[in-house]
């Protein structure tokens, strides 16, 4: 129990990462809508948070333990699969402080033409290599996010077959 919820703990704080990320990327895209990956990638961080919820309401009510929560744990991973993929193929790795990675990146960070740096290139050129910089977090997140949930898949799986009770998972 404990381990589990230490793993549901972190999701929770993962999750909230992933969709502050995520949300900060989208509030600062422009011009036009952002791309569908932003808005997944909210989703991700926003389903992470009510699924690893559930899973911590699960700890402490009986009646959400079991195939409850081993099939919301599962969907979870499903989509965070699917996310962490989808931004590894589009943001990649690179140093954010390479012009040619930022090219190649660059329908993901577009800065917005509504912010005004007052002629300072040096603000420009920090502000984007900080989304660059977010955008790669995003994506190392989104995969922490996935692990943490394969991870109480298996606790899960564990403390069912366990004849001792399951105390520590």
């Amino acid at each position: 129990m404990i381990i589990t919820l230490i793993a549901r703990v972190a999701q929770l704080l993962i999750g909230a990462v992933v969709l502050a990320l995520s949300v900060v990327l989208i509030n600062g895209y422009g011009p036009g809508h952002a791309p569908s990956l932003l808005d997944y990638g909210a989703f991700c961080g926003g389903a992470g948070l009510l699924i690893a919820a559930a899973g911590l309401g699960a700890i402490f009510l009986e009646p959400l333990q079991g195939i409850i929560i081993l099939a919301l744990d599962g969907i979870a991973s499903f989509f965070l699969l699917a996310g962490a993929g989808a931004f590894v193929a589009e943001v990649k790795t690179g140093n954010c402080a390479d012009p040619y990675y930022i090219l190649a990146i660059w329908k993901v960070i577009r800065v917005s033409d509504m912010k005004d740096y007052n002629g300072d290139r040096k603000k420009a050129e920090d502000d984007i290599i900080g989304r660059c910089r977010m955008a790669q977090a995003d994506t190392a997140f989104i995969w922490i996010l996935f692990i943490l949930f394969i991870v109480t898949i298996g606790l899960t799986f564990m403390s069912r077959s366990s004849k001792r009770g399951g105390a520590l998972v």
